[in-house]
């Protein structure tokens, strides 16, 4: 890179960080409050084919692990119930879903517990190469699918005429991602953050809420902690009120007031020493991808 491209790739990244700085200031009241519709994602494959470095949920340090779809289907249940089948998004990711051997039964099963939006989130490797019964199920469910943004080569044009053959909504973010555009969120082992301030400053909590074992919390981290303890040998300590047994759950309104309140695992991110515009590329398995 040039030294005009440098110094363009610094404004954009600075102009990047304010457009952050004021989005997460105006949508800190957003997070404290709870919210009225069911949403939620779920690791249906833990294990990816792009492991990206510094993977926010810890893919690259996992070998294929996929969710049981008879325990999907007990917690989908059990969420139905509470939430009488209304949902305002639900996603099914990972890690790469489309990994899974039984995507097919999981759409099944979305579609039957819930009526509102469902969303296979994908890197999109592997949609040329899924077969007809994957594209049926997904039109017979109305499940969307959506392409993340890497910096990878991918045939969009065979990706969106095969959706459109089979009149399944797909939506391919735009190629904004250049190979200087990631983003890291750096942990500390100790746990010595202040739990609020992570919490209110934080893009993804009471937004990106994760599904995993019958428990709900407000981001995914808790939930997928052991995947780097299990890698590294190290502790992320998880306590039982960093998420939510939904099985115990009184009501819908008790799991929305719980994800609205910081948790102790919110003392690991250093949410203020994010970093952007950092170089992407695969993981190298380096424990400092994640933590300093």
């Amino acid at each position: 890179m040039n030294c005009a491209n440098k110094t363009i790739q610094k404004i954009k990244m600075n102009f990047y960080k304010q457009v952050l700085a004021f989005y997460v200031g105006i949508s800190a009241p957003f997070r404290l409050r709870p919210r009225k519709k069911l949403r939620f994602e779920i690791d249906i494959a833990a294990n990816c084919n792009l492991n990206c470095k510094g993977c926010f949920h810890f893919s690259p340090l996992v070998d294929n692990d996929y969710v049981n779809p008879d325990e999907l289907e007990k917690d989908f249940r059990r969420l139905s119930e509470l939430a009488g089948r209304k949902n305002e998004n639900i996603e099914l990711m990972g890690g790469e879903p489309l990994l899974h051997p039984k995507i097919n039964i999981i759409t099944e099963i979305s579609r039957k517990y819930f009526d509102g939006n469902i969303s296979i989130v994908t890197n999109g490797i592997l949609l040329t190469k899924m077969n007809e019964e994957f594209w049926q199920s997904c039109k017979r469910n109305k499940i969307n699918i959506l392409v993340t943004s890497y910096p990878i080569k991918l045939d969009r044009k065979l990706i969106k005429k095969t959706a459109k053959s089979y009149s399944v909504k797909i939506k391919m973010r735009m190629q904004v991602m250049s190979n200087h555009t990631w983003c890291r969120l750096p942990k500390d082992i100790q746990g010595n953050q202040n739990i609020k301030d992570s919490f209110r400053n934080c893009l993804i909590a009471n937004f990106c809420i994760s599904l995993k074992n019958g428990k709900l919390a407000t981001c995914c981290l808790p939930l997928v902690a052991d995947r780097f303890n299990n890698f590294y040998n190290e502790k992320f300590i998880t306590e039982e009120n960093d998420s939510i047994d939904i099985h115990s759950a009184k009501n819908i309104e008790e799991i929305y007031e719980f994800l609205s309140k910081p948790i102790p695992f919110c003392r690991y991110c250093k949410i203020q020493q994010s970093e952007y515009g950092i170089s992407w590329g695969i993981s190298k398995k380096d424990i400092h991808e994640w933590i300093d």
